[in-house]
């Protein structure tokens, strides 16, 4: 019997990971033939993917040359929202009598349960799950579950993939930073070409002000404090702004903005905090309010933050750039609990300016007493 996978996912773009893994399922699953299907329009993202067929032509590309391996445009003619229990009911109806099976994540696995009509996909393929590096799966567990819920079992194959991020692909372009080392070949060409990735108004601003250095480090920070938006239920529009923003007067002077004034006894390294709200409201016209604080305080921190605020003041200590003593501690628990994070973030903050002999902002102390206590 012919053995048939498909894998389906928004490519958003298409990335070197996503290449390696169909390369090893085919191999690993013995497939006769593997299935590339990009959605439409995922049900469960919020940010909008690039067009559709700019989205096929880079998956083309990707795979151009590529023995056993189909790119699908199922979804993409139908339209609209795209659901798993259709499309692989769609490839049950072509391919009646062969294994078939659906590519899953471990990191999607543990959410299937919550997919539309989950028995419905069962009763069609058979879930194929892989790990990732920065994921930990409970495989052992989720057998279980499955066995009980579904009365059906998934199978793993041993590839363990590697950690690329879409999310930092696209921020890079935006930015104008090269992302060629995590796409295939050709399909970083195509992306600047046809300006698939082009940014926004802060993209644009950032980029004529921040050298880049400032900008690499800004995507980091932009990358990192996404991982979190759903699970601190905060928008991702928000988190953009602040994010993208947070930095960007970093080498601007005060001076050059008469009606701009800062508070007392502010020390050299805070200022641009402050004047980076103050230009992100006057020049960029940013009118949130939750935005505008997180600039405001994400170097100092301060008492009683927004949540917004702290995810900022976070991802700027802990963004994949950063390599300072105590760090990879902080980026692990970044992983986990989020609240332990912040704190340990501001008593790092803290023991540094300590250690270095460094004037300790008031604010910073606020928030240090306001979530810790000094002793």
């Amino acid at each position: 019997m012919k053995r048939i996978a498909i894998f389906g996912g928004t490519f958003n773009p298409v990335h070197r990971e996503h290449v390696s893994l169909c390369k090893k399922a085919i191999e690993e699953l013995n497939l006769d033939k593997l299935i590339v299907v990009p959605t439409f329009m995922p049900p469960h993202k919020h940010i909008v993917p690039a067009p559709p067929e700019d989205r096929l032509n880079m998956l083309k590309i990707a795979f151009s040359g590529a023995e056993n391996i189909e790119i699908s445009d199922y979804e993409i003619k139908n339209g609209g929202k795209s659901y798993t229990y259709l499309t692989v009911e769609k490839f049950r109806e072509i391919y009646p009598d062969v294994e078939l099976y659906f590519l899953v994540g471990g990191d999607m696995l543990t959410d299937f349960k919550t997919w539309r009509y989950p028995e419905r996909i069962l009763k069609s393929v058979k879930l194929a799950v892989f790990s990732r590096e920065d994921f930990f799966a409970d495989f052992d567990g989720e057998h279980k579950f499955f066995k009980e819920r579904f009365g059906t079992d998934f199978i793993t194959f041993k590839y363990r993939g590697n950690s690329v991020s879409s999310t930092e692909i696209r921020i890079k372009c935006a930015l104008g930073l090269d992302s060629r080392n995590l796409l295939p070949d050709g399909v970083y060409d195509y992306i600047m070409k046809n300006g698939v990735y082009k940014g926004d108004k802060y993209t644009d601003f950032i980029k004529k002000v921040l050298p880049e250095k400032r900008l690499i480090h800004t995507a980091g920070v932009y990358v990192a404090a996404m991982k979190k938006a759903k699970e601190l239920s905060l928008s991702e529009d928000k988190i953009a702004a602040a994010t993208l923003l947070h930095d960007c007067a970093k080498y601007m002077n005060p001076s050059d903005f008469p009606e701009f004034s800062l508070p007392d006894n502010v020390p050299p390294p805070v200022v641009h905090q402050y004047l980076g709200a103050y230009v992100a409201e006057t020049v960029l016209d940013v009118k949130n309010a939750e935005v505008l604080d997180a600039i405001r305080y994400h170097t100092s921190g301060r008492a009683d933050m927004t949540t917004l605020g702290k995810l900022v003041f976070v991802a700027d200590m802990v963004e994949s750039g950063r390599h300072y003593e105590g760090v990879e501690e902080l980026k692990k628990l970044y992983e986990g609990d989020f609240e332990t994070c912040f704190k340990e973030c501001l008593k790092e903050e803290v023991a540094h300016l300590l250690k270095k002999g460094q004037y300790i902002y008031e604010k910073t102390l606020e928030a240090y007493d306001y979530y810790i206590k000094r002793k």
